[in-house]
């Protein structure tokens, strides 16, 4: 996030605090891990953070996805990357990499969908924030909405699970085929020029099934996964080659990697 972001935050924070509005800061405290996380345990990444850390840490604020009632193409096997920002701050990003298996658009459908989600968190007082969070929408396509958004900009759906919080993990809304997401169903129907599409039909979780385990991929210097065979077919994750989304028809393109993505964010 910008700098001048990062200023109007905080004059909101003044400015409830001058009003006497109470901020709310709830946060997570059940994960088991705070100061510790740094140069404690095992390192298989060498980036200073202890490896059960990372994984906690992620699949603590996994996001929850809104998919709408048109969705053709919910299959993905998501990984993730972390990274320490700041020791004095006790900042983290967490880049959620979708691997949605095809984008299903009408006129612009091909095989592989990278894309992705970046949450930036923080330690303090036993408990771990959500301060901010980039999510991807089509970036670096003709029509990019991707943003960073804070924390207040956030959706929290405690109906559908009680013990999220505010500055818990987030809920995000997935455009219809084409898996950009977005922080609210508004932000949904104007991106890409108004051509994306949200609603609440159908919830789950980034990773329904294996909750993340095992797929810490490290980072592009440090490499823990990249090649990973599926189906038959291998996809190269942190490689600068094609997504195919371990497939591969004739009759549709294939969509960039993620090496741009990981290097244009520092993981």
């Amino acid at each position: 996030m910008d700098r001048i972001a990062r200023i109007a935050v905080v004059s909101l924070g003044l400015l409830l605090a001058l009003t006497g509005t109470p901020a709310r800061a709830d946060g997570l405290g059940h994960i088991p891990y705070g100061d510790n996380c740094w140069a404690t345990g095992t390192d298989a990444d060498r980036d200073g953070l202890n490896d059960d850390c990372e994984y906690k840490v992620a699949y603590a604020f996994m996001p929850l996805f809104w998919f709408d009632s048109g969705e053709s193409g919910y299959a993905r096997r998501p990984y993730y990357a972390v990274k320490s920002t700041s020791f004095s701050t006790r900042t983290l990003q967490i880049f959620y990499m979708d691997t949605f298996f095809e984008d299903s658009g009408v006129s612009t459908g091909h095989d592989g969908d990278p894309e992705f989600q970046i949450l930036e968190v923080h330690f303090s007082g036993g408990r771990w924030y959500l301060d901010w969070a980039y999510l991807s929408a089509h970036r670096k396509s003709s029509c990019d909405s991707s943003a960073w958004y804070s924390y207040s900009q956030l959706e929290y759906d405690t109906a559908i699970d009680s013990r999220n919080a505010y500055r818990g993990w987030p809920t995000l809304y997935v455009a219809e085929d084409k898996h950009a997401t977005y922080n609210n169903l508004s932000t949904c129907d104007s991106g890409c020029f108004a051509q994306d599409y949200c609603s609440r039909y159908a919830y789950q979780y980034l990773d329904t099934t294996d909750r993340l385990v095992s797929r810490n991929v490290g980072s592009t210097a440090v490499q823990l996964i990249n090649q990973v065979t599926f189906n038959g077919k291998t996809e190269r994750l942190l490689d600068d080659v094609e997504f195919k989304g371990w497939d591969d028809q004739w009759y549709r393109p294939n969509s960039q990697g993620y090496r741009r993505h990981l290097n244009d964010f520092g993981f």
